[in-house]
């Protein structure tokens, strides 16, 4: 009796150390120091001010109400009384100093072109908007764009591993991102808009896992929603962009009746974003592309604020 009273005592002991070791090395993997919380969350704030920056130029969105355009004012034509001076004896005088200056005239001449060529432009403010917008795509930005984020997201995948978010999440969004890319090299906006929403799908899991505020989860989630409905407006789902909209609704309901925001004085601005989502639901009713791309891009820009 007395032995198996020992080995009972030694196997809780074996269990309450192995239990313990458990909890050490999650609690050790989770607990971020604020700095390297702060980090990551910036971090995954660029990438999803950069993807959303892309969701707009697929579709020429721009926060700015107005573009500058320049245009060429034409040369007036000499007046006659100028032509008329190499007449008679002055002719030859004007020759004589044309020959003396031409060398002259020549070395000054490739540096007053350009110069004459920016004096004749002329810049003029033009209104923009969703209804009167550029429909061709500036490939090229986006392009550079993509190509420049590689250099930021090999320090963001290294601070993602040290936090609890599942590796295999942060590998698949890499791939994920290297699908992004060739849909962009090969110019396809239909797949550019399906690979963004894939990798805008991941963002919520990483700021979750990097920001204790419920705030920043509601928000992200909320947003992932309205770029879901967005990149699938131009094949016309309908369904699948009412439940989307939807979907966003009703996660950013929970903000609207946190008490501990209303504390924080953004009530306003809350109760606004609300009723601009509902407002995207009447657009997707109606079946209209662009009515719902001038209430996307209103509501996108007062989240901004939030």
């Amino acid at each position: 009796m007395k032995r198996y009273t020992i080995m009972a005592y030694i196997s809780l002991i074996i269990i309450v150390l192995l239990f313990g070791f458990f909890i050490y090395n999650v609690s050790g993997k989770n607990d971020l120091s604020e700095e390297q919380k702060s980090k990551c969350i910036s971090e995954i704030q660029y990438l999803e001010s950069e993807f959303k920056n892309m969701f707009n130029q697929l579709n020429n969105i721009k926060s700015e109400s107005y573009t500058i355009t320049t245009s060429k004012i034409k040369k007036e034509e000499s007046s006659s009384s100028e032509s008329s001076q190499s007449s008679g004896g002055e002719e030859s005088g004007t020759m004589s100093a044309k020959s003396e200056g031409s060398e002259d005239k020549s070395n000054s001449s490739e540096n007053s072109s350009s110069q004459d060529s920016e004096n004749n432009k002329q810049y003029k403010l033009e209104e923009t908007g969703i209804l009167t917008q550029n429909t061709e795509i500036d490939w090229k930005q986006i392009k550079n764009q993509v190509e420049k984020i590689y250099t930021s997201l090999y320090p963001t995948t290294l601070d993602l591993y040290q936090t609890k978010i599942n590796q295999e999440d942060i590998i698949n969004f890499n791939k994920e991102y290297d699908n992004l890319t060739k849909a962009v090299k090969d110019e396809n906006k239909d797949e550019t808009l399906a690979e963004l929403s894939k990798l805008y799908d991941y963002l919520p899991k990483f700021i979750e896992s990097c920001s204790e505020k419920e705030k920043d989860a509601i928000i992200i989630k909320t947003k992932n929603n309205i770029f879901k409905a967005y990149s699938v407006l131009d094949k016309e789902e309908w369904d699948n962009i009412t439940a989307n909209v939807n979907n966003a609704i009703q996660d950013f309901t929970k903000l609207v009746t946190d008490i501990n925001n209303q504390e924080e004085g953004n009530q306003y601005n809350i109760n606004k974003t609300y009723v601009m989502i509902n407002e995207l639901q009447n657009a997707v009713a109606l079946k209209d592309k662009q009515v719902f791309l001038i209430k996307y891009k209103n509501l996108v820009e007062e989240i901004q604020n939030l």
